[in-house]
């Protein structure tokens, strides 16, 4: 394996996500700093994972069927960067944030899958598909940089510049996308197997079931954390260290997720995030201290590695190699696609209504019943083996 890739999929990841660590944990505070609440607001939360929904499937179906990944994942970085220069220049119009909401989506359908596809694609050519936690781990680096840097700050002054440093992490991201190696070049045979994967494999089906109830509670968490901070009296200072700091566990088991799953049966590590997302959000119901809030925000890293470093490794077990992107976006779509929209949906109306103390209470419940979901299919997804621990 040529170290000088791995340290272009690094560069990637890190430039890429710092963009993220800024926009998705103060989307919310932007837009309602704007005077946008509400069913307005739902709406335009909804407009990204329902792009997922349809979209991410169709074009990893399409990446997979000719074999142009990198091509597109470069186009949906540079609609990123413009999505995000639109958002930060319109005027204040609904309409406006509408469209500018919709060209970022453009782009995210896409970004994530592919990137995550090409890395494993590589690392599989020489058997290290375990490495891929130490790739994307630096993607965790960026997302923690862009939030620790934007909560340096007060808040209420920087909120507006969010769209334009957001461009600009995917401007600089759209060069490291250049000089990424391509997909391997072969083709699928049967070019329905990308729906087959899903009719054919009933497991494979109810993870995403799983992954749909999983996201609708991510999906809270992830919006209305910095809503919540605010409200139990953090400082802005709190708010932006509280999203980096999520990611320091994150860091910390990618960066040995081969020890791990080497140790640990691969079953039991993918779960553990599952188990925890809604003891999580029964936290949030229970606590109203600041500090504590950022205590708990570190539950975080544990589903993010278990749904998405070790969820490619299982992901990688359970799919046909020229099948990679596609049943990555499915799994992808049906967390952040349809769960996130119905998070998206729901959320504002609960929390309009009932405040974020019964918001949580949902979110707990919806989150234990996606463990139950993912709890069943990976019995039969994940033998237990000695083979399914490494």
């Amino acid at each position: 394996m040529d170290k000088k890739v791995g340290l272009k999929f690094k560069v990637y990841y890190f430039i890429k996500f710092i963009g993220q660590g800024v926009l998705y944990p103060f989307l919310v505070l932007l837009l309602t700093s704007k005077g946008i609440n509400g069913s307005a607001l739902g709406l335009l939360l909804m407009v990204i994972p329902f792009g997922k929904v349809v979209l991410q499937p169709l074009s990893g179906y399409l990446c997979d069927l000719f074999r142009i990944h990198k091509s597109v994942l470069i186009i949906s970085v540079a609609l990123n960067c413009l999505g995000g220069l639109f958002l930060f220049f319109c005027p204040q119009v609904y309409a406006y944030y509408l469209l500018a909401i919709v060209i970022i989506t453009l782009g995210e359908t896409s970004a994530d899958t592919l990137i995550n596809t090409l890395a494993i694609d590589y690392l599989s050519r020489s058997d290290r598909q375990t490495d891929f936690g130490r790739w994307r781990l630096w993607g965790a680096f960026g997302f923690m940089t862009g939030s620790f840097f934007l909560g340096l700050f007060v808040l209420d002054q920087t909120l507006r510049f969010v769209p334009a440093v957001f461009a600009g992490a995917n401007f600089f991201a759209l060069f490291a996308a250049l000089s990424l190696p391509k997909a391997s070049d072969k083709k699928p045979v049967d070019w329905l197997g990308g729906i087959k994967m899903v009719t054919h494999n009933p497991p494979y089906a109810l993870l995403l079931v799983g992954m749909v109830f999983s996201g609708i509670s991510f999906s809270i968490i992830l919006n209305y954390y910095s809503v919540y901070m605010k409200g139990i009296g953090a400082a802005s200072w709190m708010i932006g260290f509280g999203v980096a700091l999520q990611t320091g566990v994150e860091i910390l088991l990618s960066a040995n997720t081969k020890a791990i799953t080497d140790r640990f049966p691969l079953r039991a590590v993918y779960l553990v995030g599952f188990v925890i997302l809604p003891l999580r959000c029964f936290l949030y119901l229970i606590n109203k201290s600041p500090v504590l809030g950022l205590a708990i925000q570190n539950l975080h890293g544990f589903y993010i590695f278990s749904a998405f470093i070790v969820g490619m490794i299982v992901l990688d077990m359970n799919l046909k190699p020229e099948w990679r992107s596609t049943g990555q976006a499915y799994y992808y779509s049906a967390f952040g696609g349809i769960g996130a929209m119905l998070g998206s949906f729901i959320a504002p109306l609960i929390f309009d209504k009932q405040g974020i103390s019964v918001l949580w209470a949902v979110a707990a419940v919806i989150a234990f019943i996606g463990y139950v979901f993912v709890n069943r299919a990976t019995r039969k997804l994940i033998p237990v083996t000695k083979k399914s621990s490494t």
